[in-house]
């Protein structure tokens, strides 16, 4: 294209250089310079193509970290799943049987997080595919972390209120296993002392020398404590919520006041004759619903005379917290 071209002057039959136009030298020329273009982009996507850039290198390197990443975020991802199934277990074949309370619904458990375009925006990517995978995992363990939650606070709940219902029920001896003491009558029928007819005896009679500490058998507040009209002589009810009272009957001296906030244990008056009595004993009753119910069922605690002395010194002391002593049910 770029040859020296000759033709023949038939004027002078001699040999002349042909003489390229302007229109023509911008022609070739232009050709020439977009056939060096062509080759210089062939030459680049060439060379790109088997030795990559150094930002590519950079990018490569940074892929490769990101993905071990991602490798151990699945990784801690299975972890913490398999620790959600552990607790998922413990809560329902432990705290939840412990308080009586129904496995939490397994339907409630397994249910989806809802929404197929959740992770749609994810689903753009070039390669979505782990990406994708530890987002709906995370989203997965979000939502079983929020119903395990739920779970465990009903469990809470549940367990507050059994611990505020052990420590009001009525369950321990009103009279300190350290005092001399005896029983003289049984809850049920009986002969009346003074009358001699078989009649329902709704409580138990403690006997004992008179002026023995007669306890508060459950945490509660007491709703009388005052001269009884029909008998009881001076007598202390307390209300221990739940269903429960307590009456403590013929005292001889009274030490609470009605209104007045109990602890187990706590004394409330001393053992007498007062009422309707043939000698100083304590006739103690239960009513549950306002039910009598036999005081013996409710005797849970077996204490020694050391752990009741350190029970009521708690109860007592002023300030003092509450805390229920463990004892096995015998």
């Amino acid at each position: 294209m770029f040859g020296k071209k000759y033709y023949i002057n038939a004027e002078t039959l001699r040999y002349e250089r042909v003489k390229l136009t302007r229109k023509q030298l911008y022609r070739y020329v232009g050709l020439f310079g977009f056939g060096l273009i062509c080759l210089a982009v062939l030459m680049r996507f060439g060379f790109e193509r088997f030795y990559p850039t150094p930002r590519q290198i950079i990018y490569q390197h940074e892929n490769v970290k990101l993905r071990s990443e991602l490798a151990s975020l699945n990784a801690d991802l299975r972890e913490v799943e398999s620790q959600l199934v552990d607790l998922r277990n413990r809560d329902d074949r432990f705290y939840r049987a412990i308080l009586s309370l129904e496995p939490y619904p397994s339907t409630i458990r397994t249910a989806g997080i809802g929404g197929s375009l959740r992770n749609q925006h994810l689903r753009n990517l070039r390669e979505p595919g782990m990406v994708l995978d530890v987002s709906q995992r995370i989203d997965l363990i979000s939502n079983k972390v929020k119903i395990q939650s739920t779970s465990l606070t009903d469990v809470l709940e549940e367990a507050l209120t059994t611990q505020e219902f052990l420590a009001c029920k009525p369950s321990i001896n009103p009279i300190s296993p350290a005092d001399p003491y005896w029983l003289t009558s049984t809850y049920g029928y009986r002969n009346d002392p003074f009358t001699g007819k078989r009649t329902a005896h709704h409580g138990i009679d403690l006997a004992g020398p008179e002026g023995l500490d007669i306890h508060c058998t459950g945490a509660g507040t007491v709703v009388f404590a005052q001269m009884n009209r029909h008998g009881y002589g001076k007598e202390v009810v307390v209300d221990h919520g739940f269903g429960y009272t307590t009456r403590y009957a013929h005292l001889h001296d009274i030490h609470v006041k009605k209104g007045q906030e109990l602890k187990r244990g706590e004394v409330i008056g001393t053992l007498g004759s007062t009422g309707r009595s043939t000698g100083p004993h304590l006739h103690y009753e239960i009513r549950k619903d306002n039910r009598a119910v036999n005081p013996f069922y409710f005797f849970y605690e077996n204490l020694s005379s050391e752990e009741y002395t350190l029970l009521a010194s708690r109860a007592t002391y002023p300030g003092s917290q509450y805390q229920g002593v463990g004892m096995s049910q015998k």
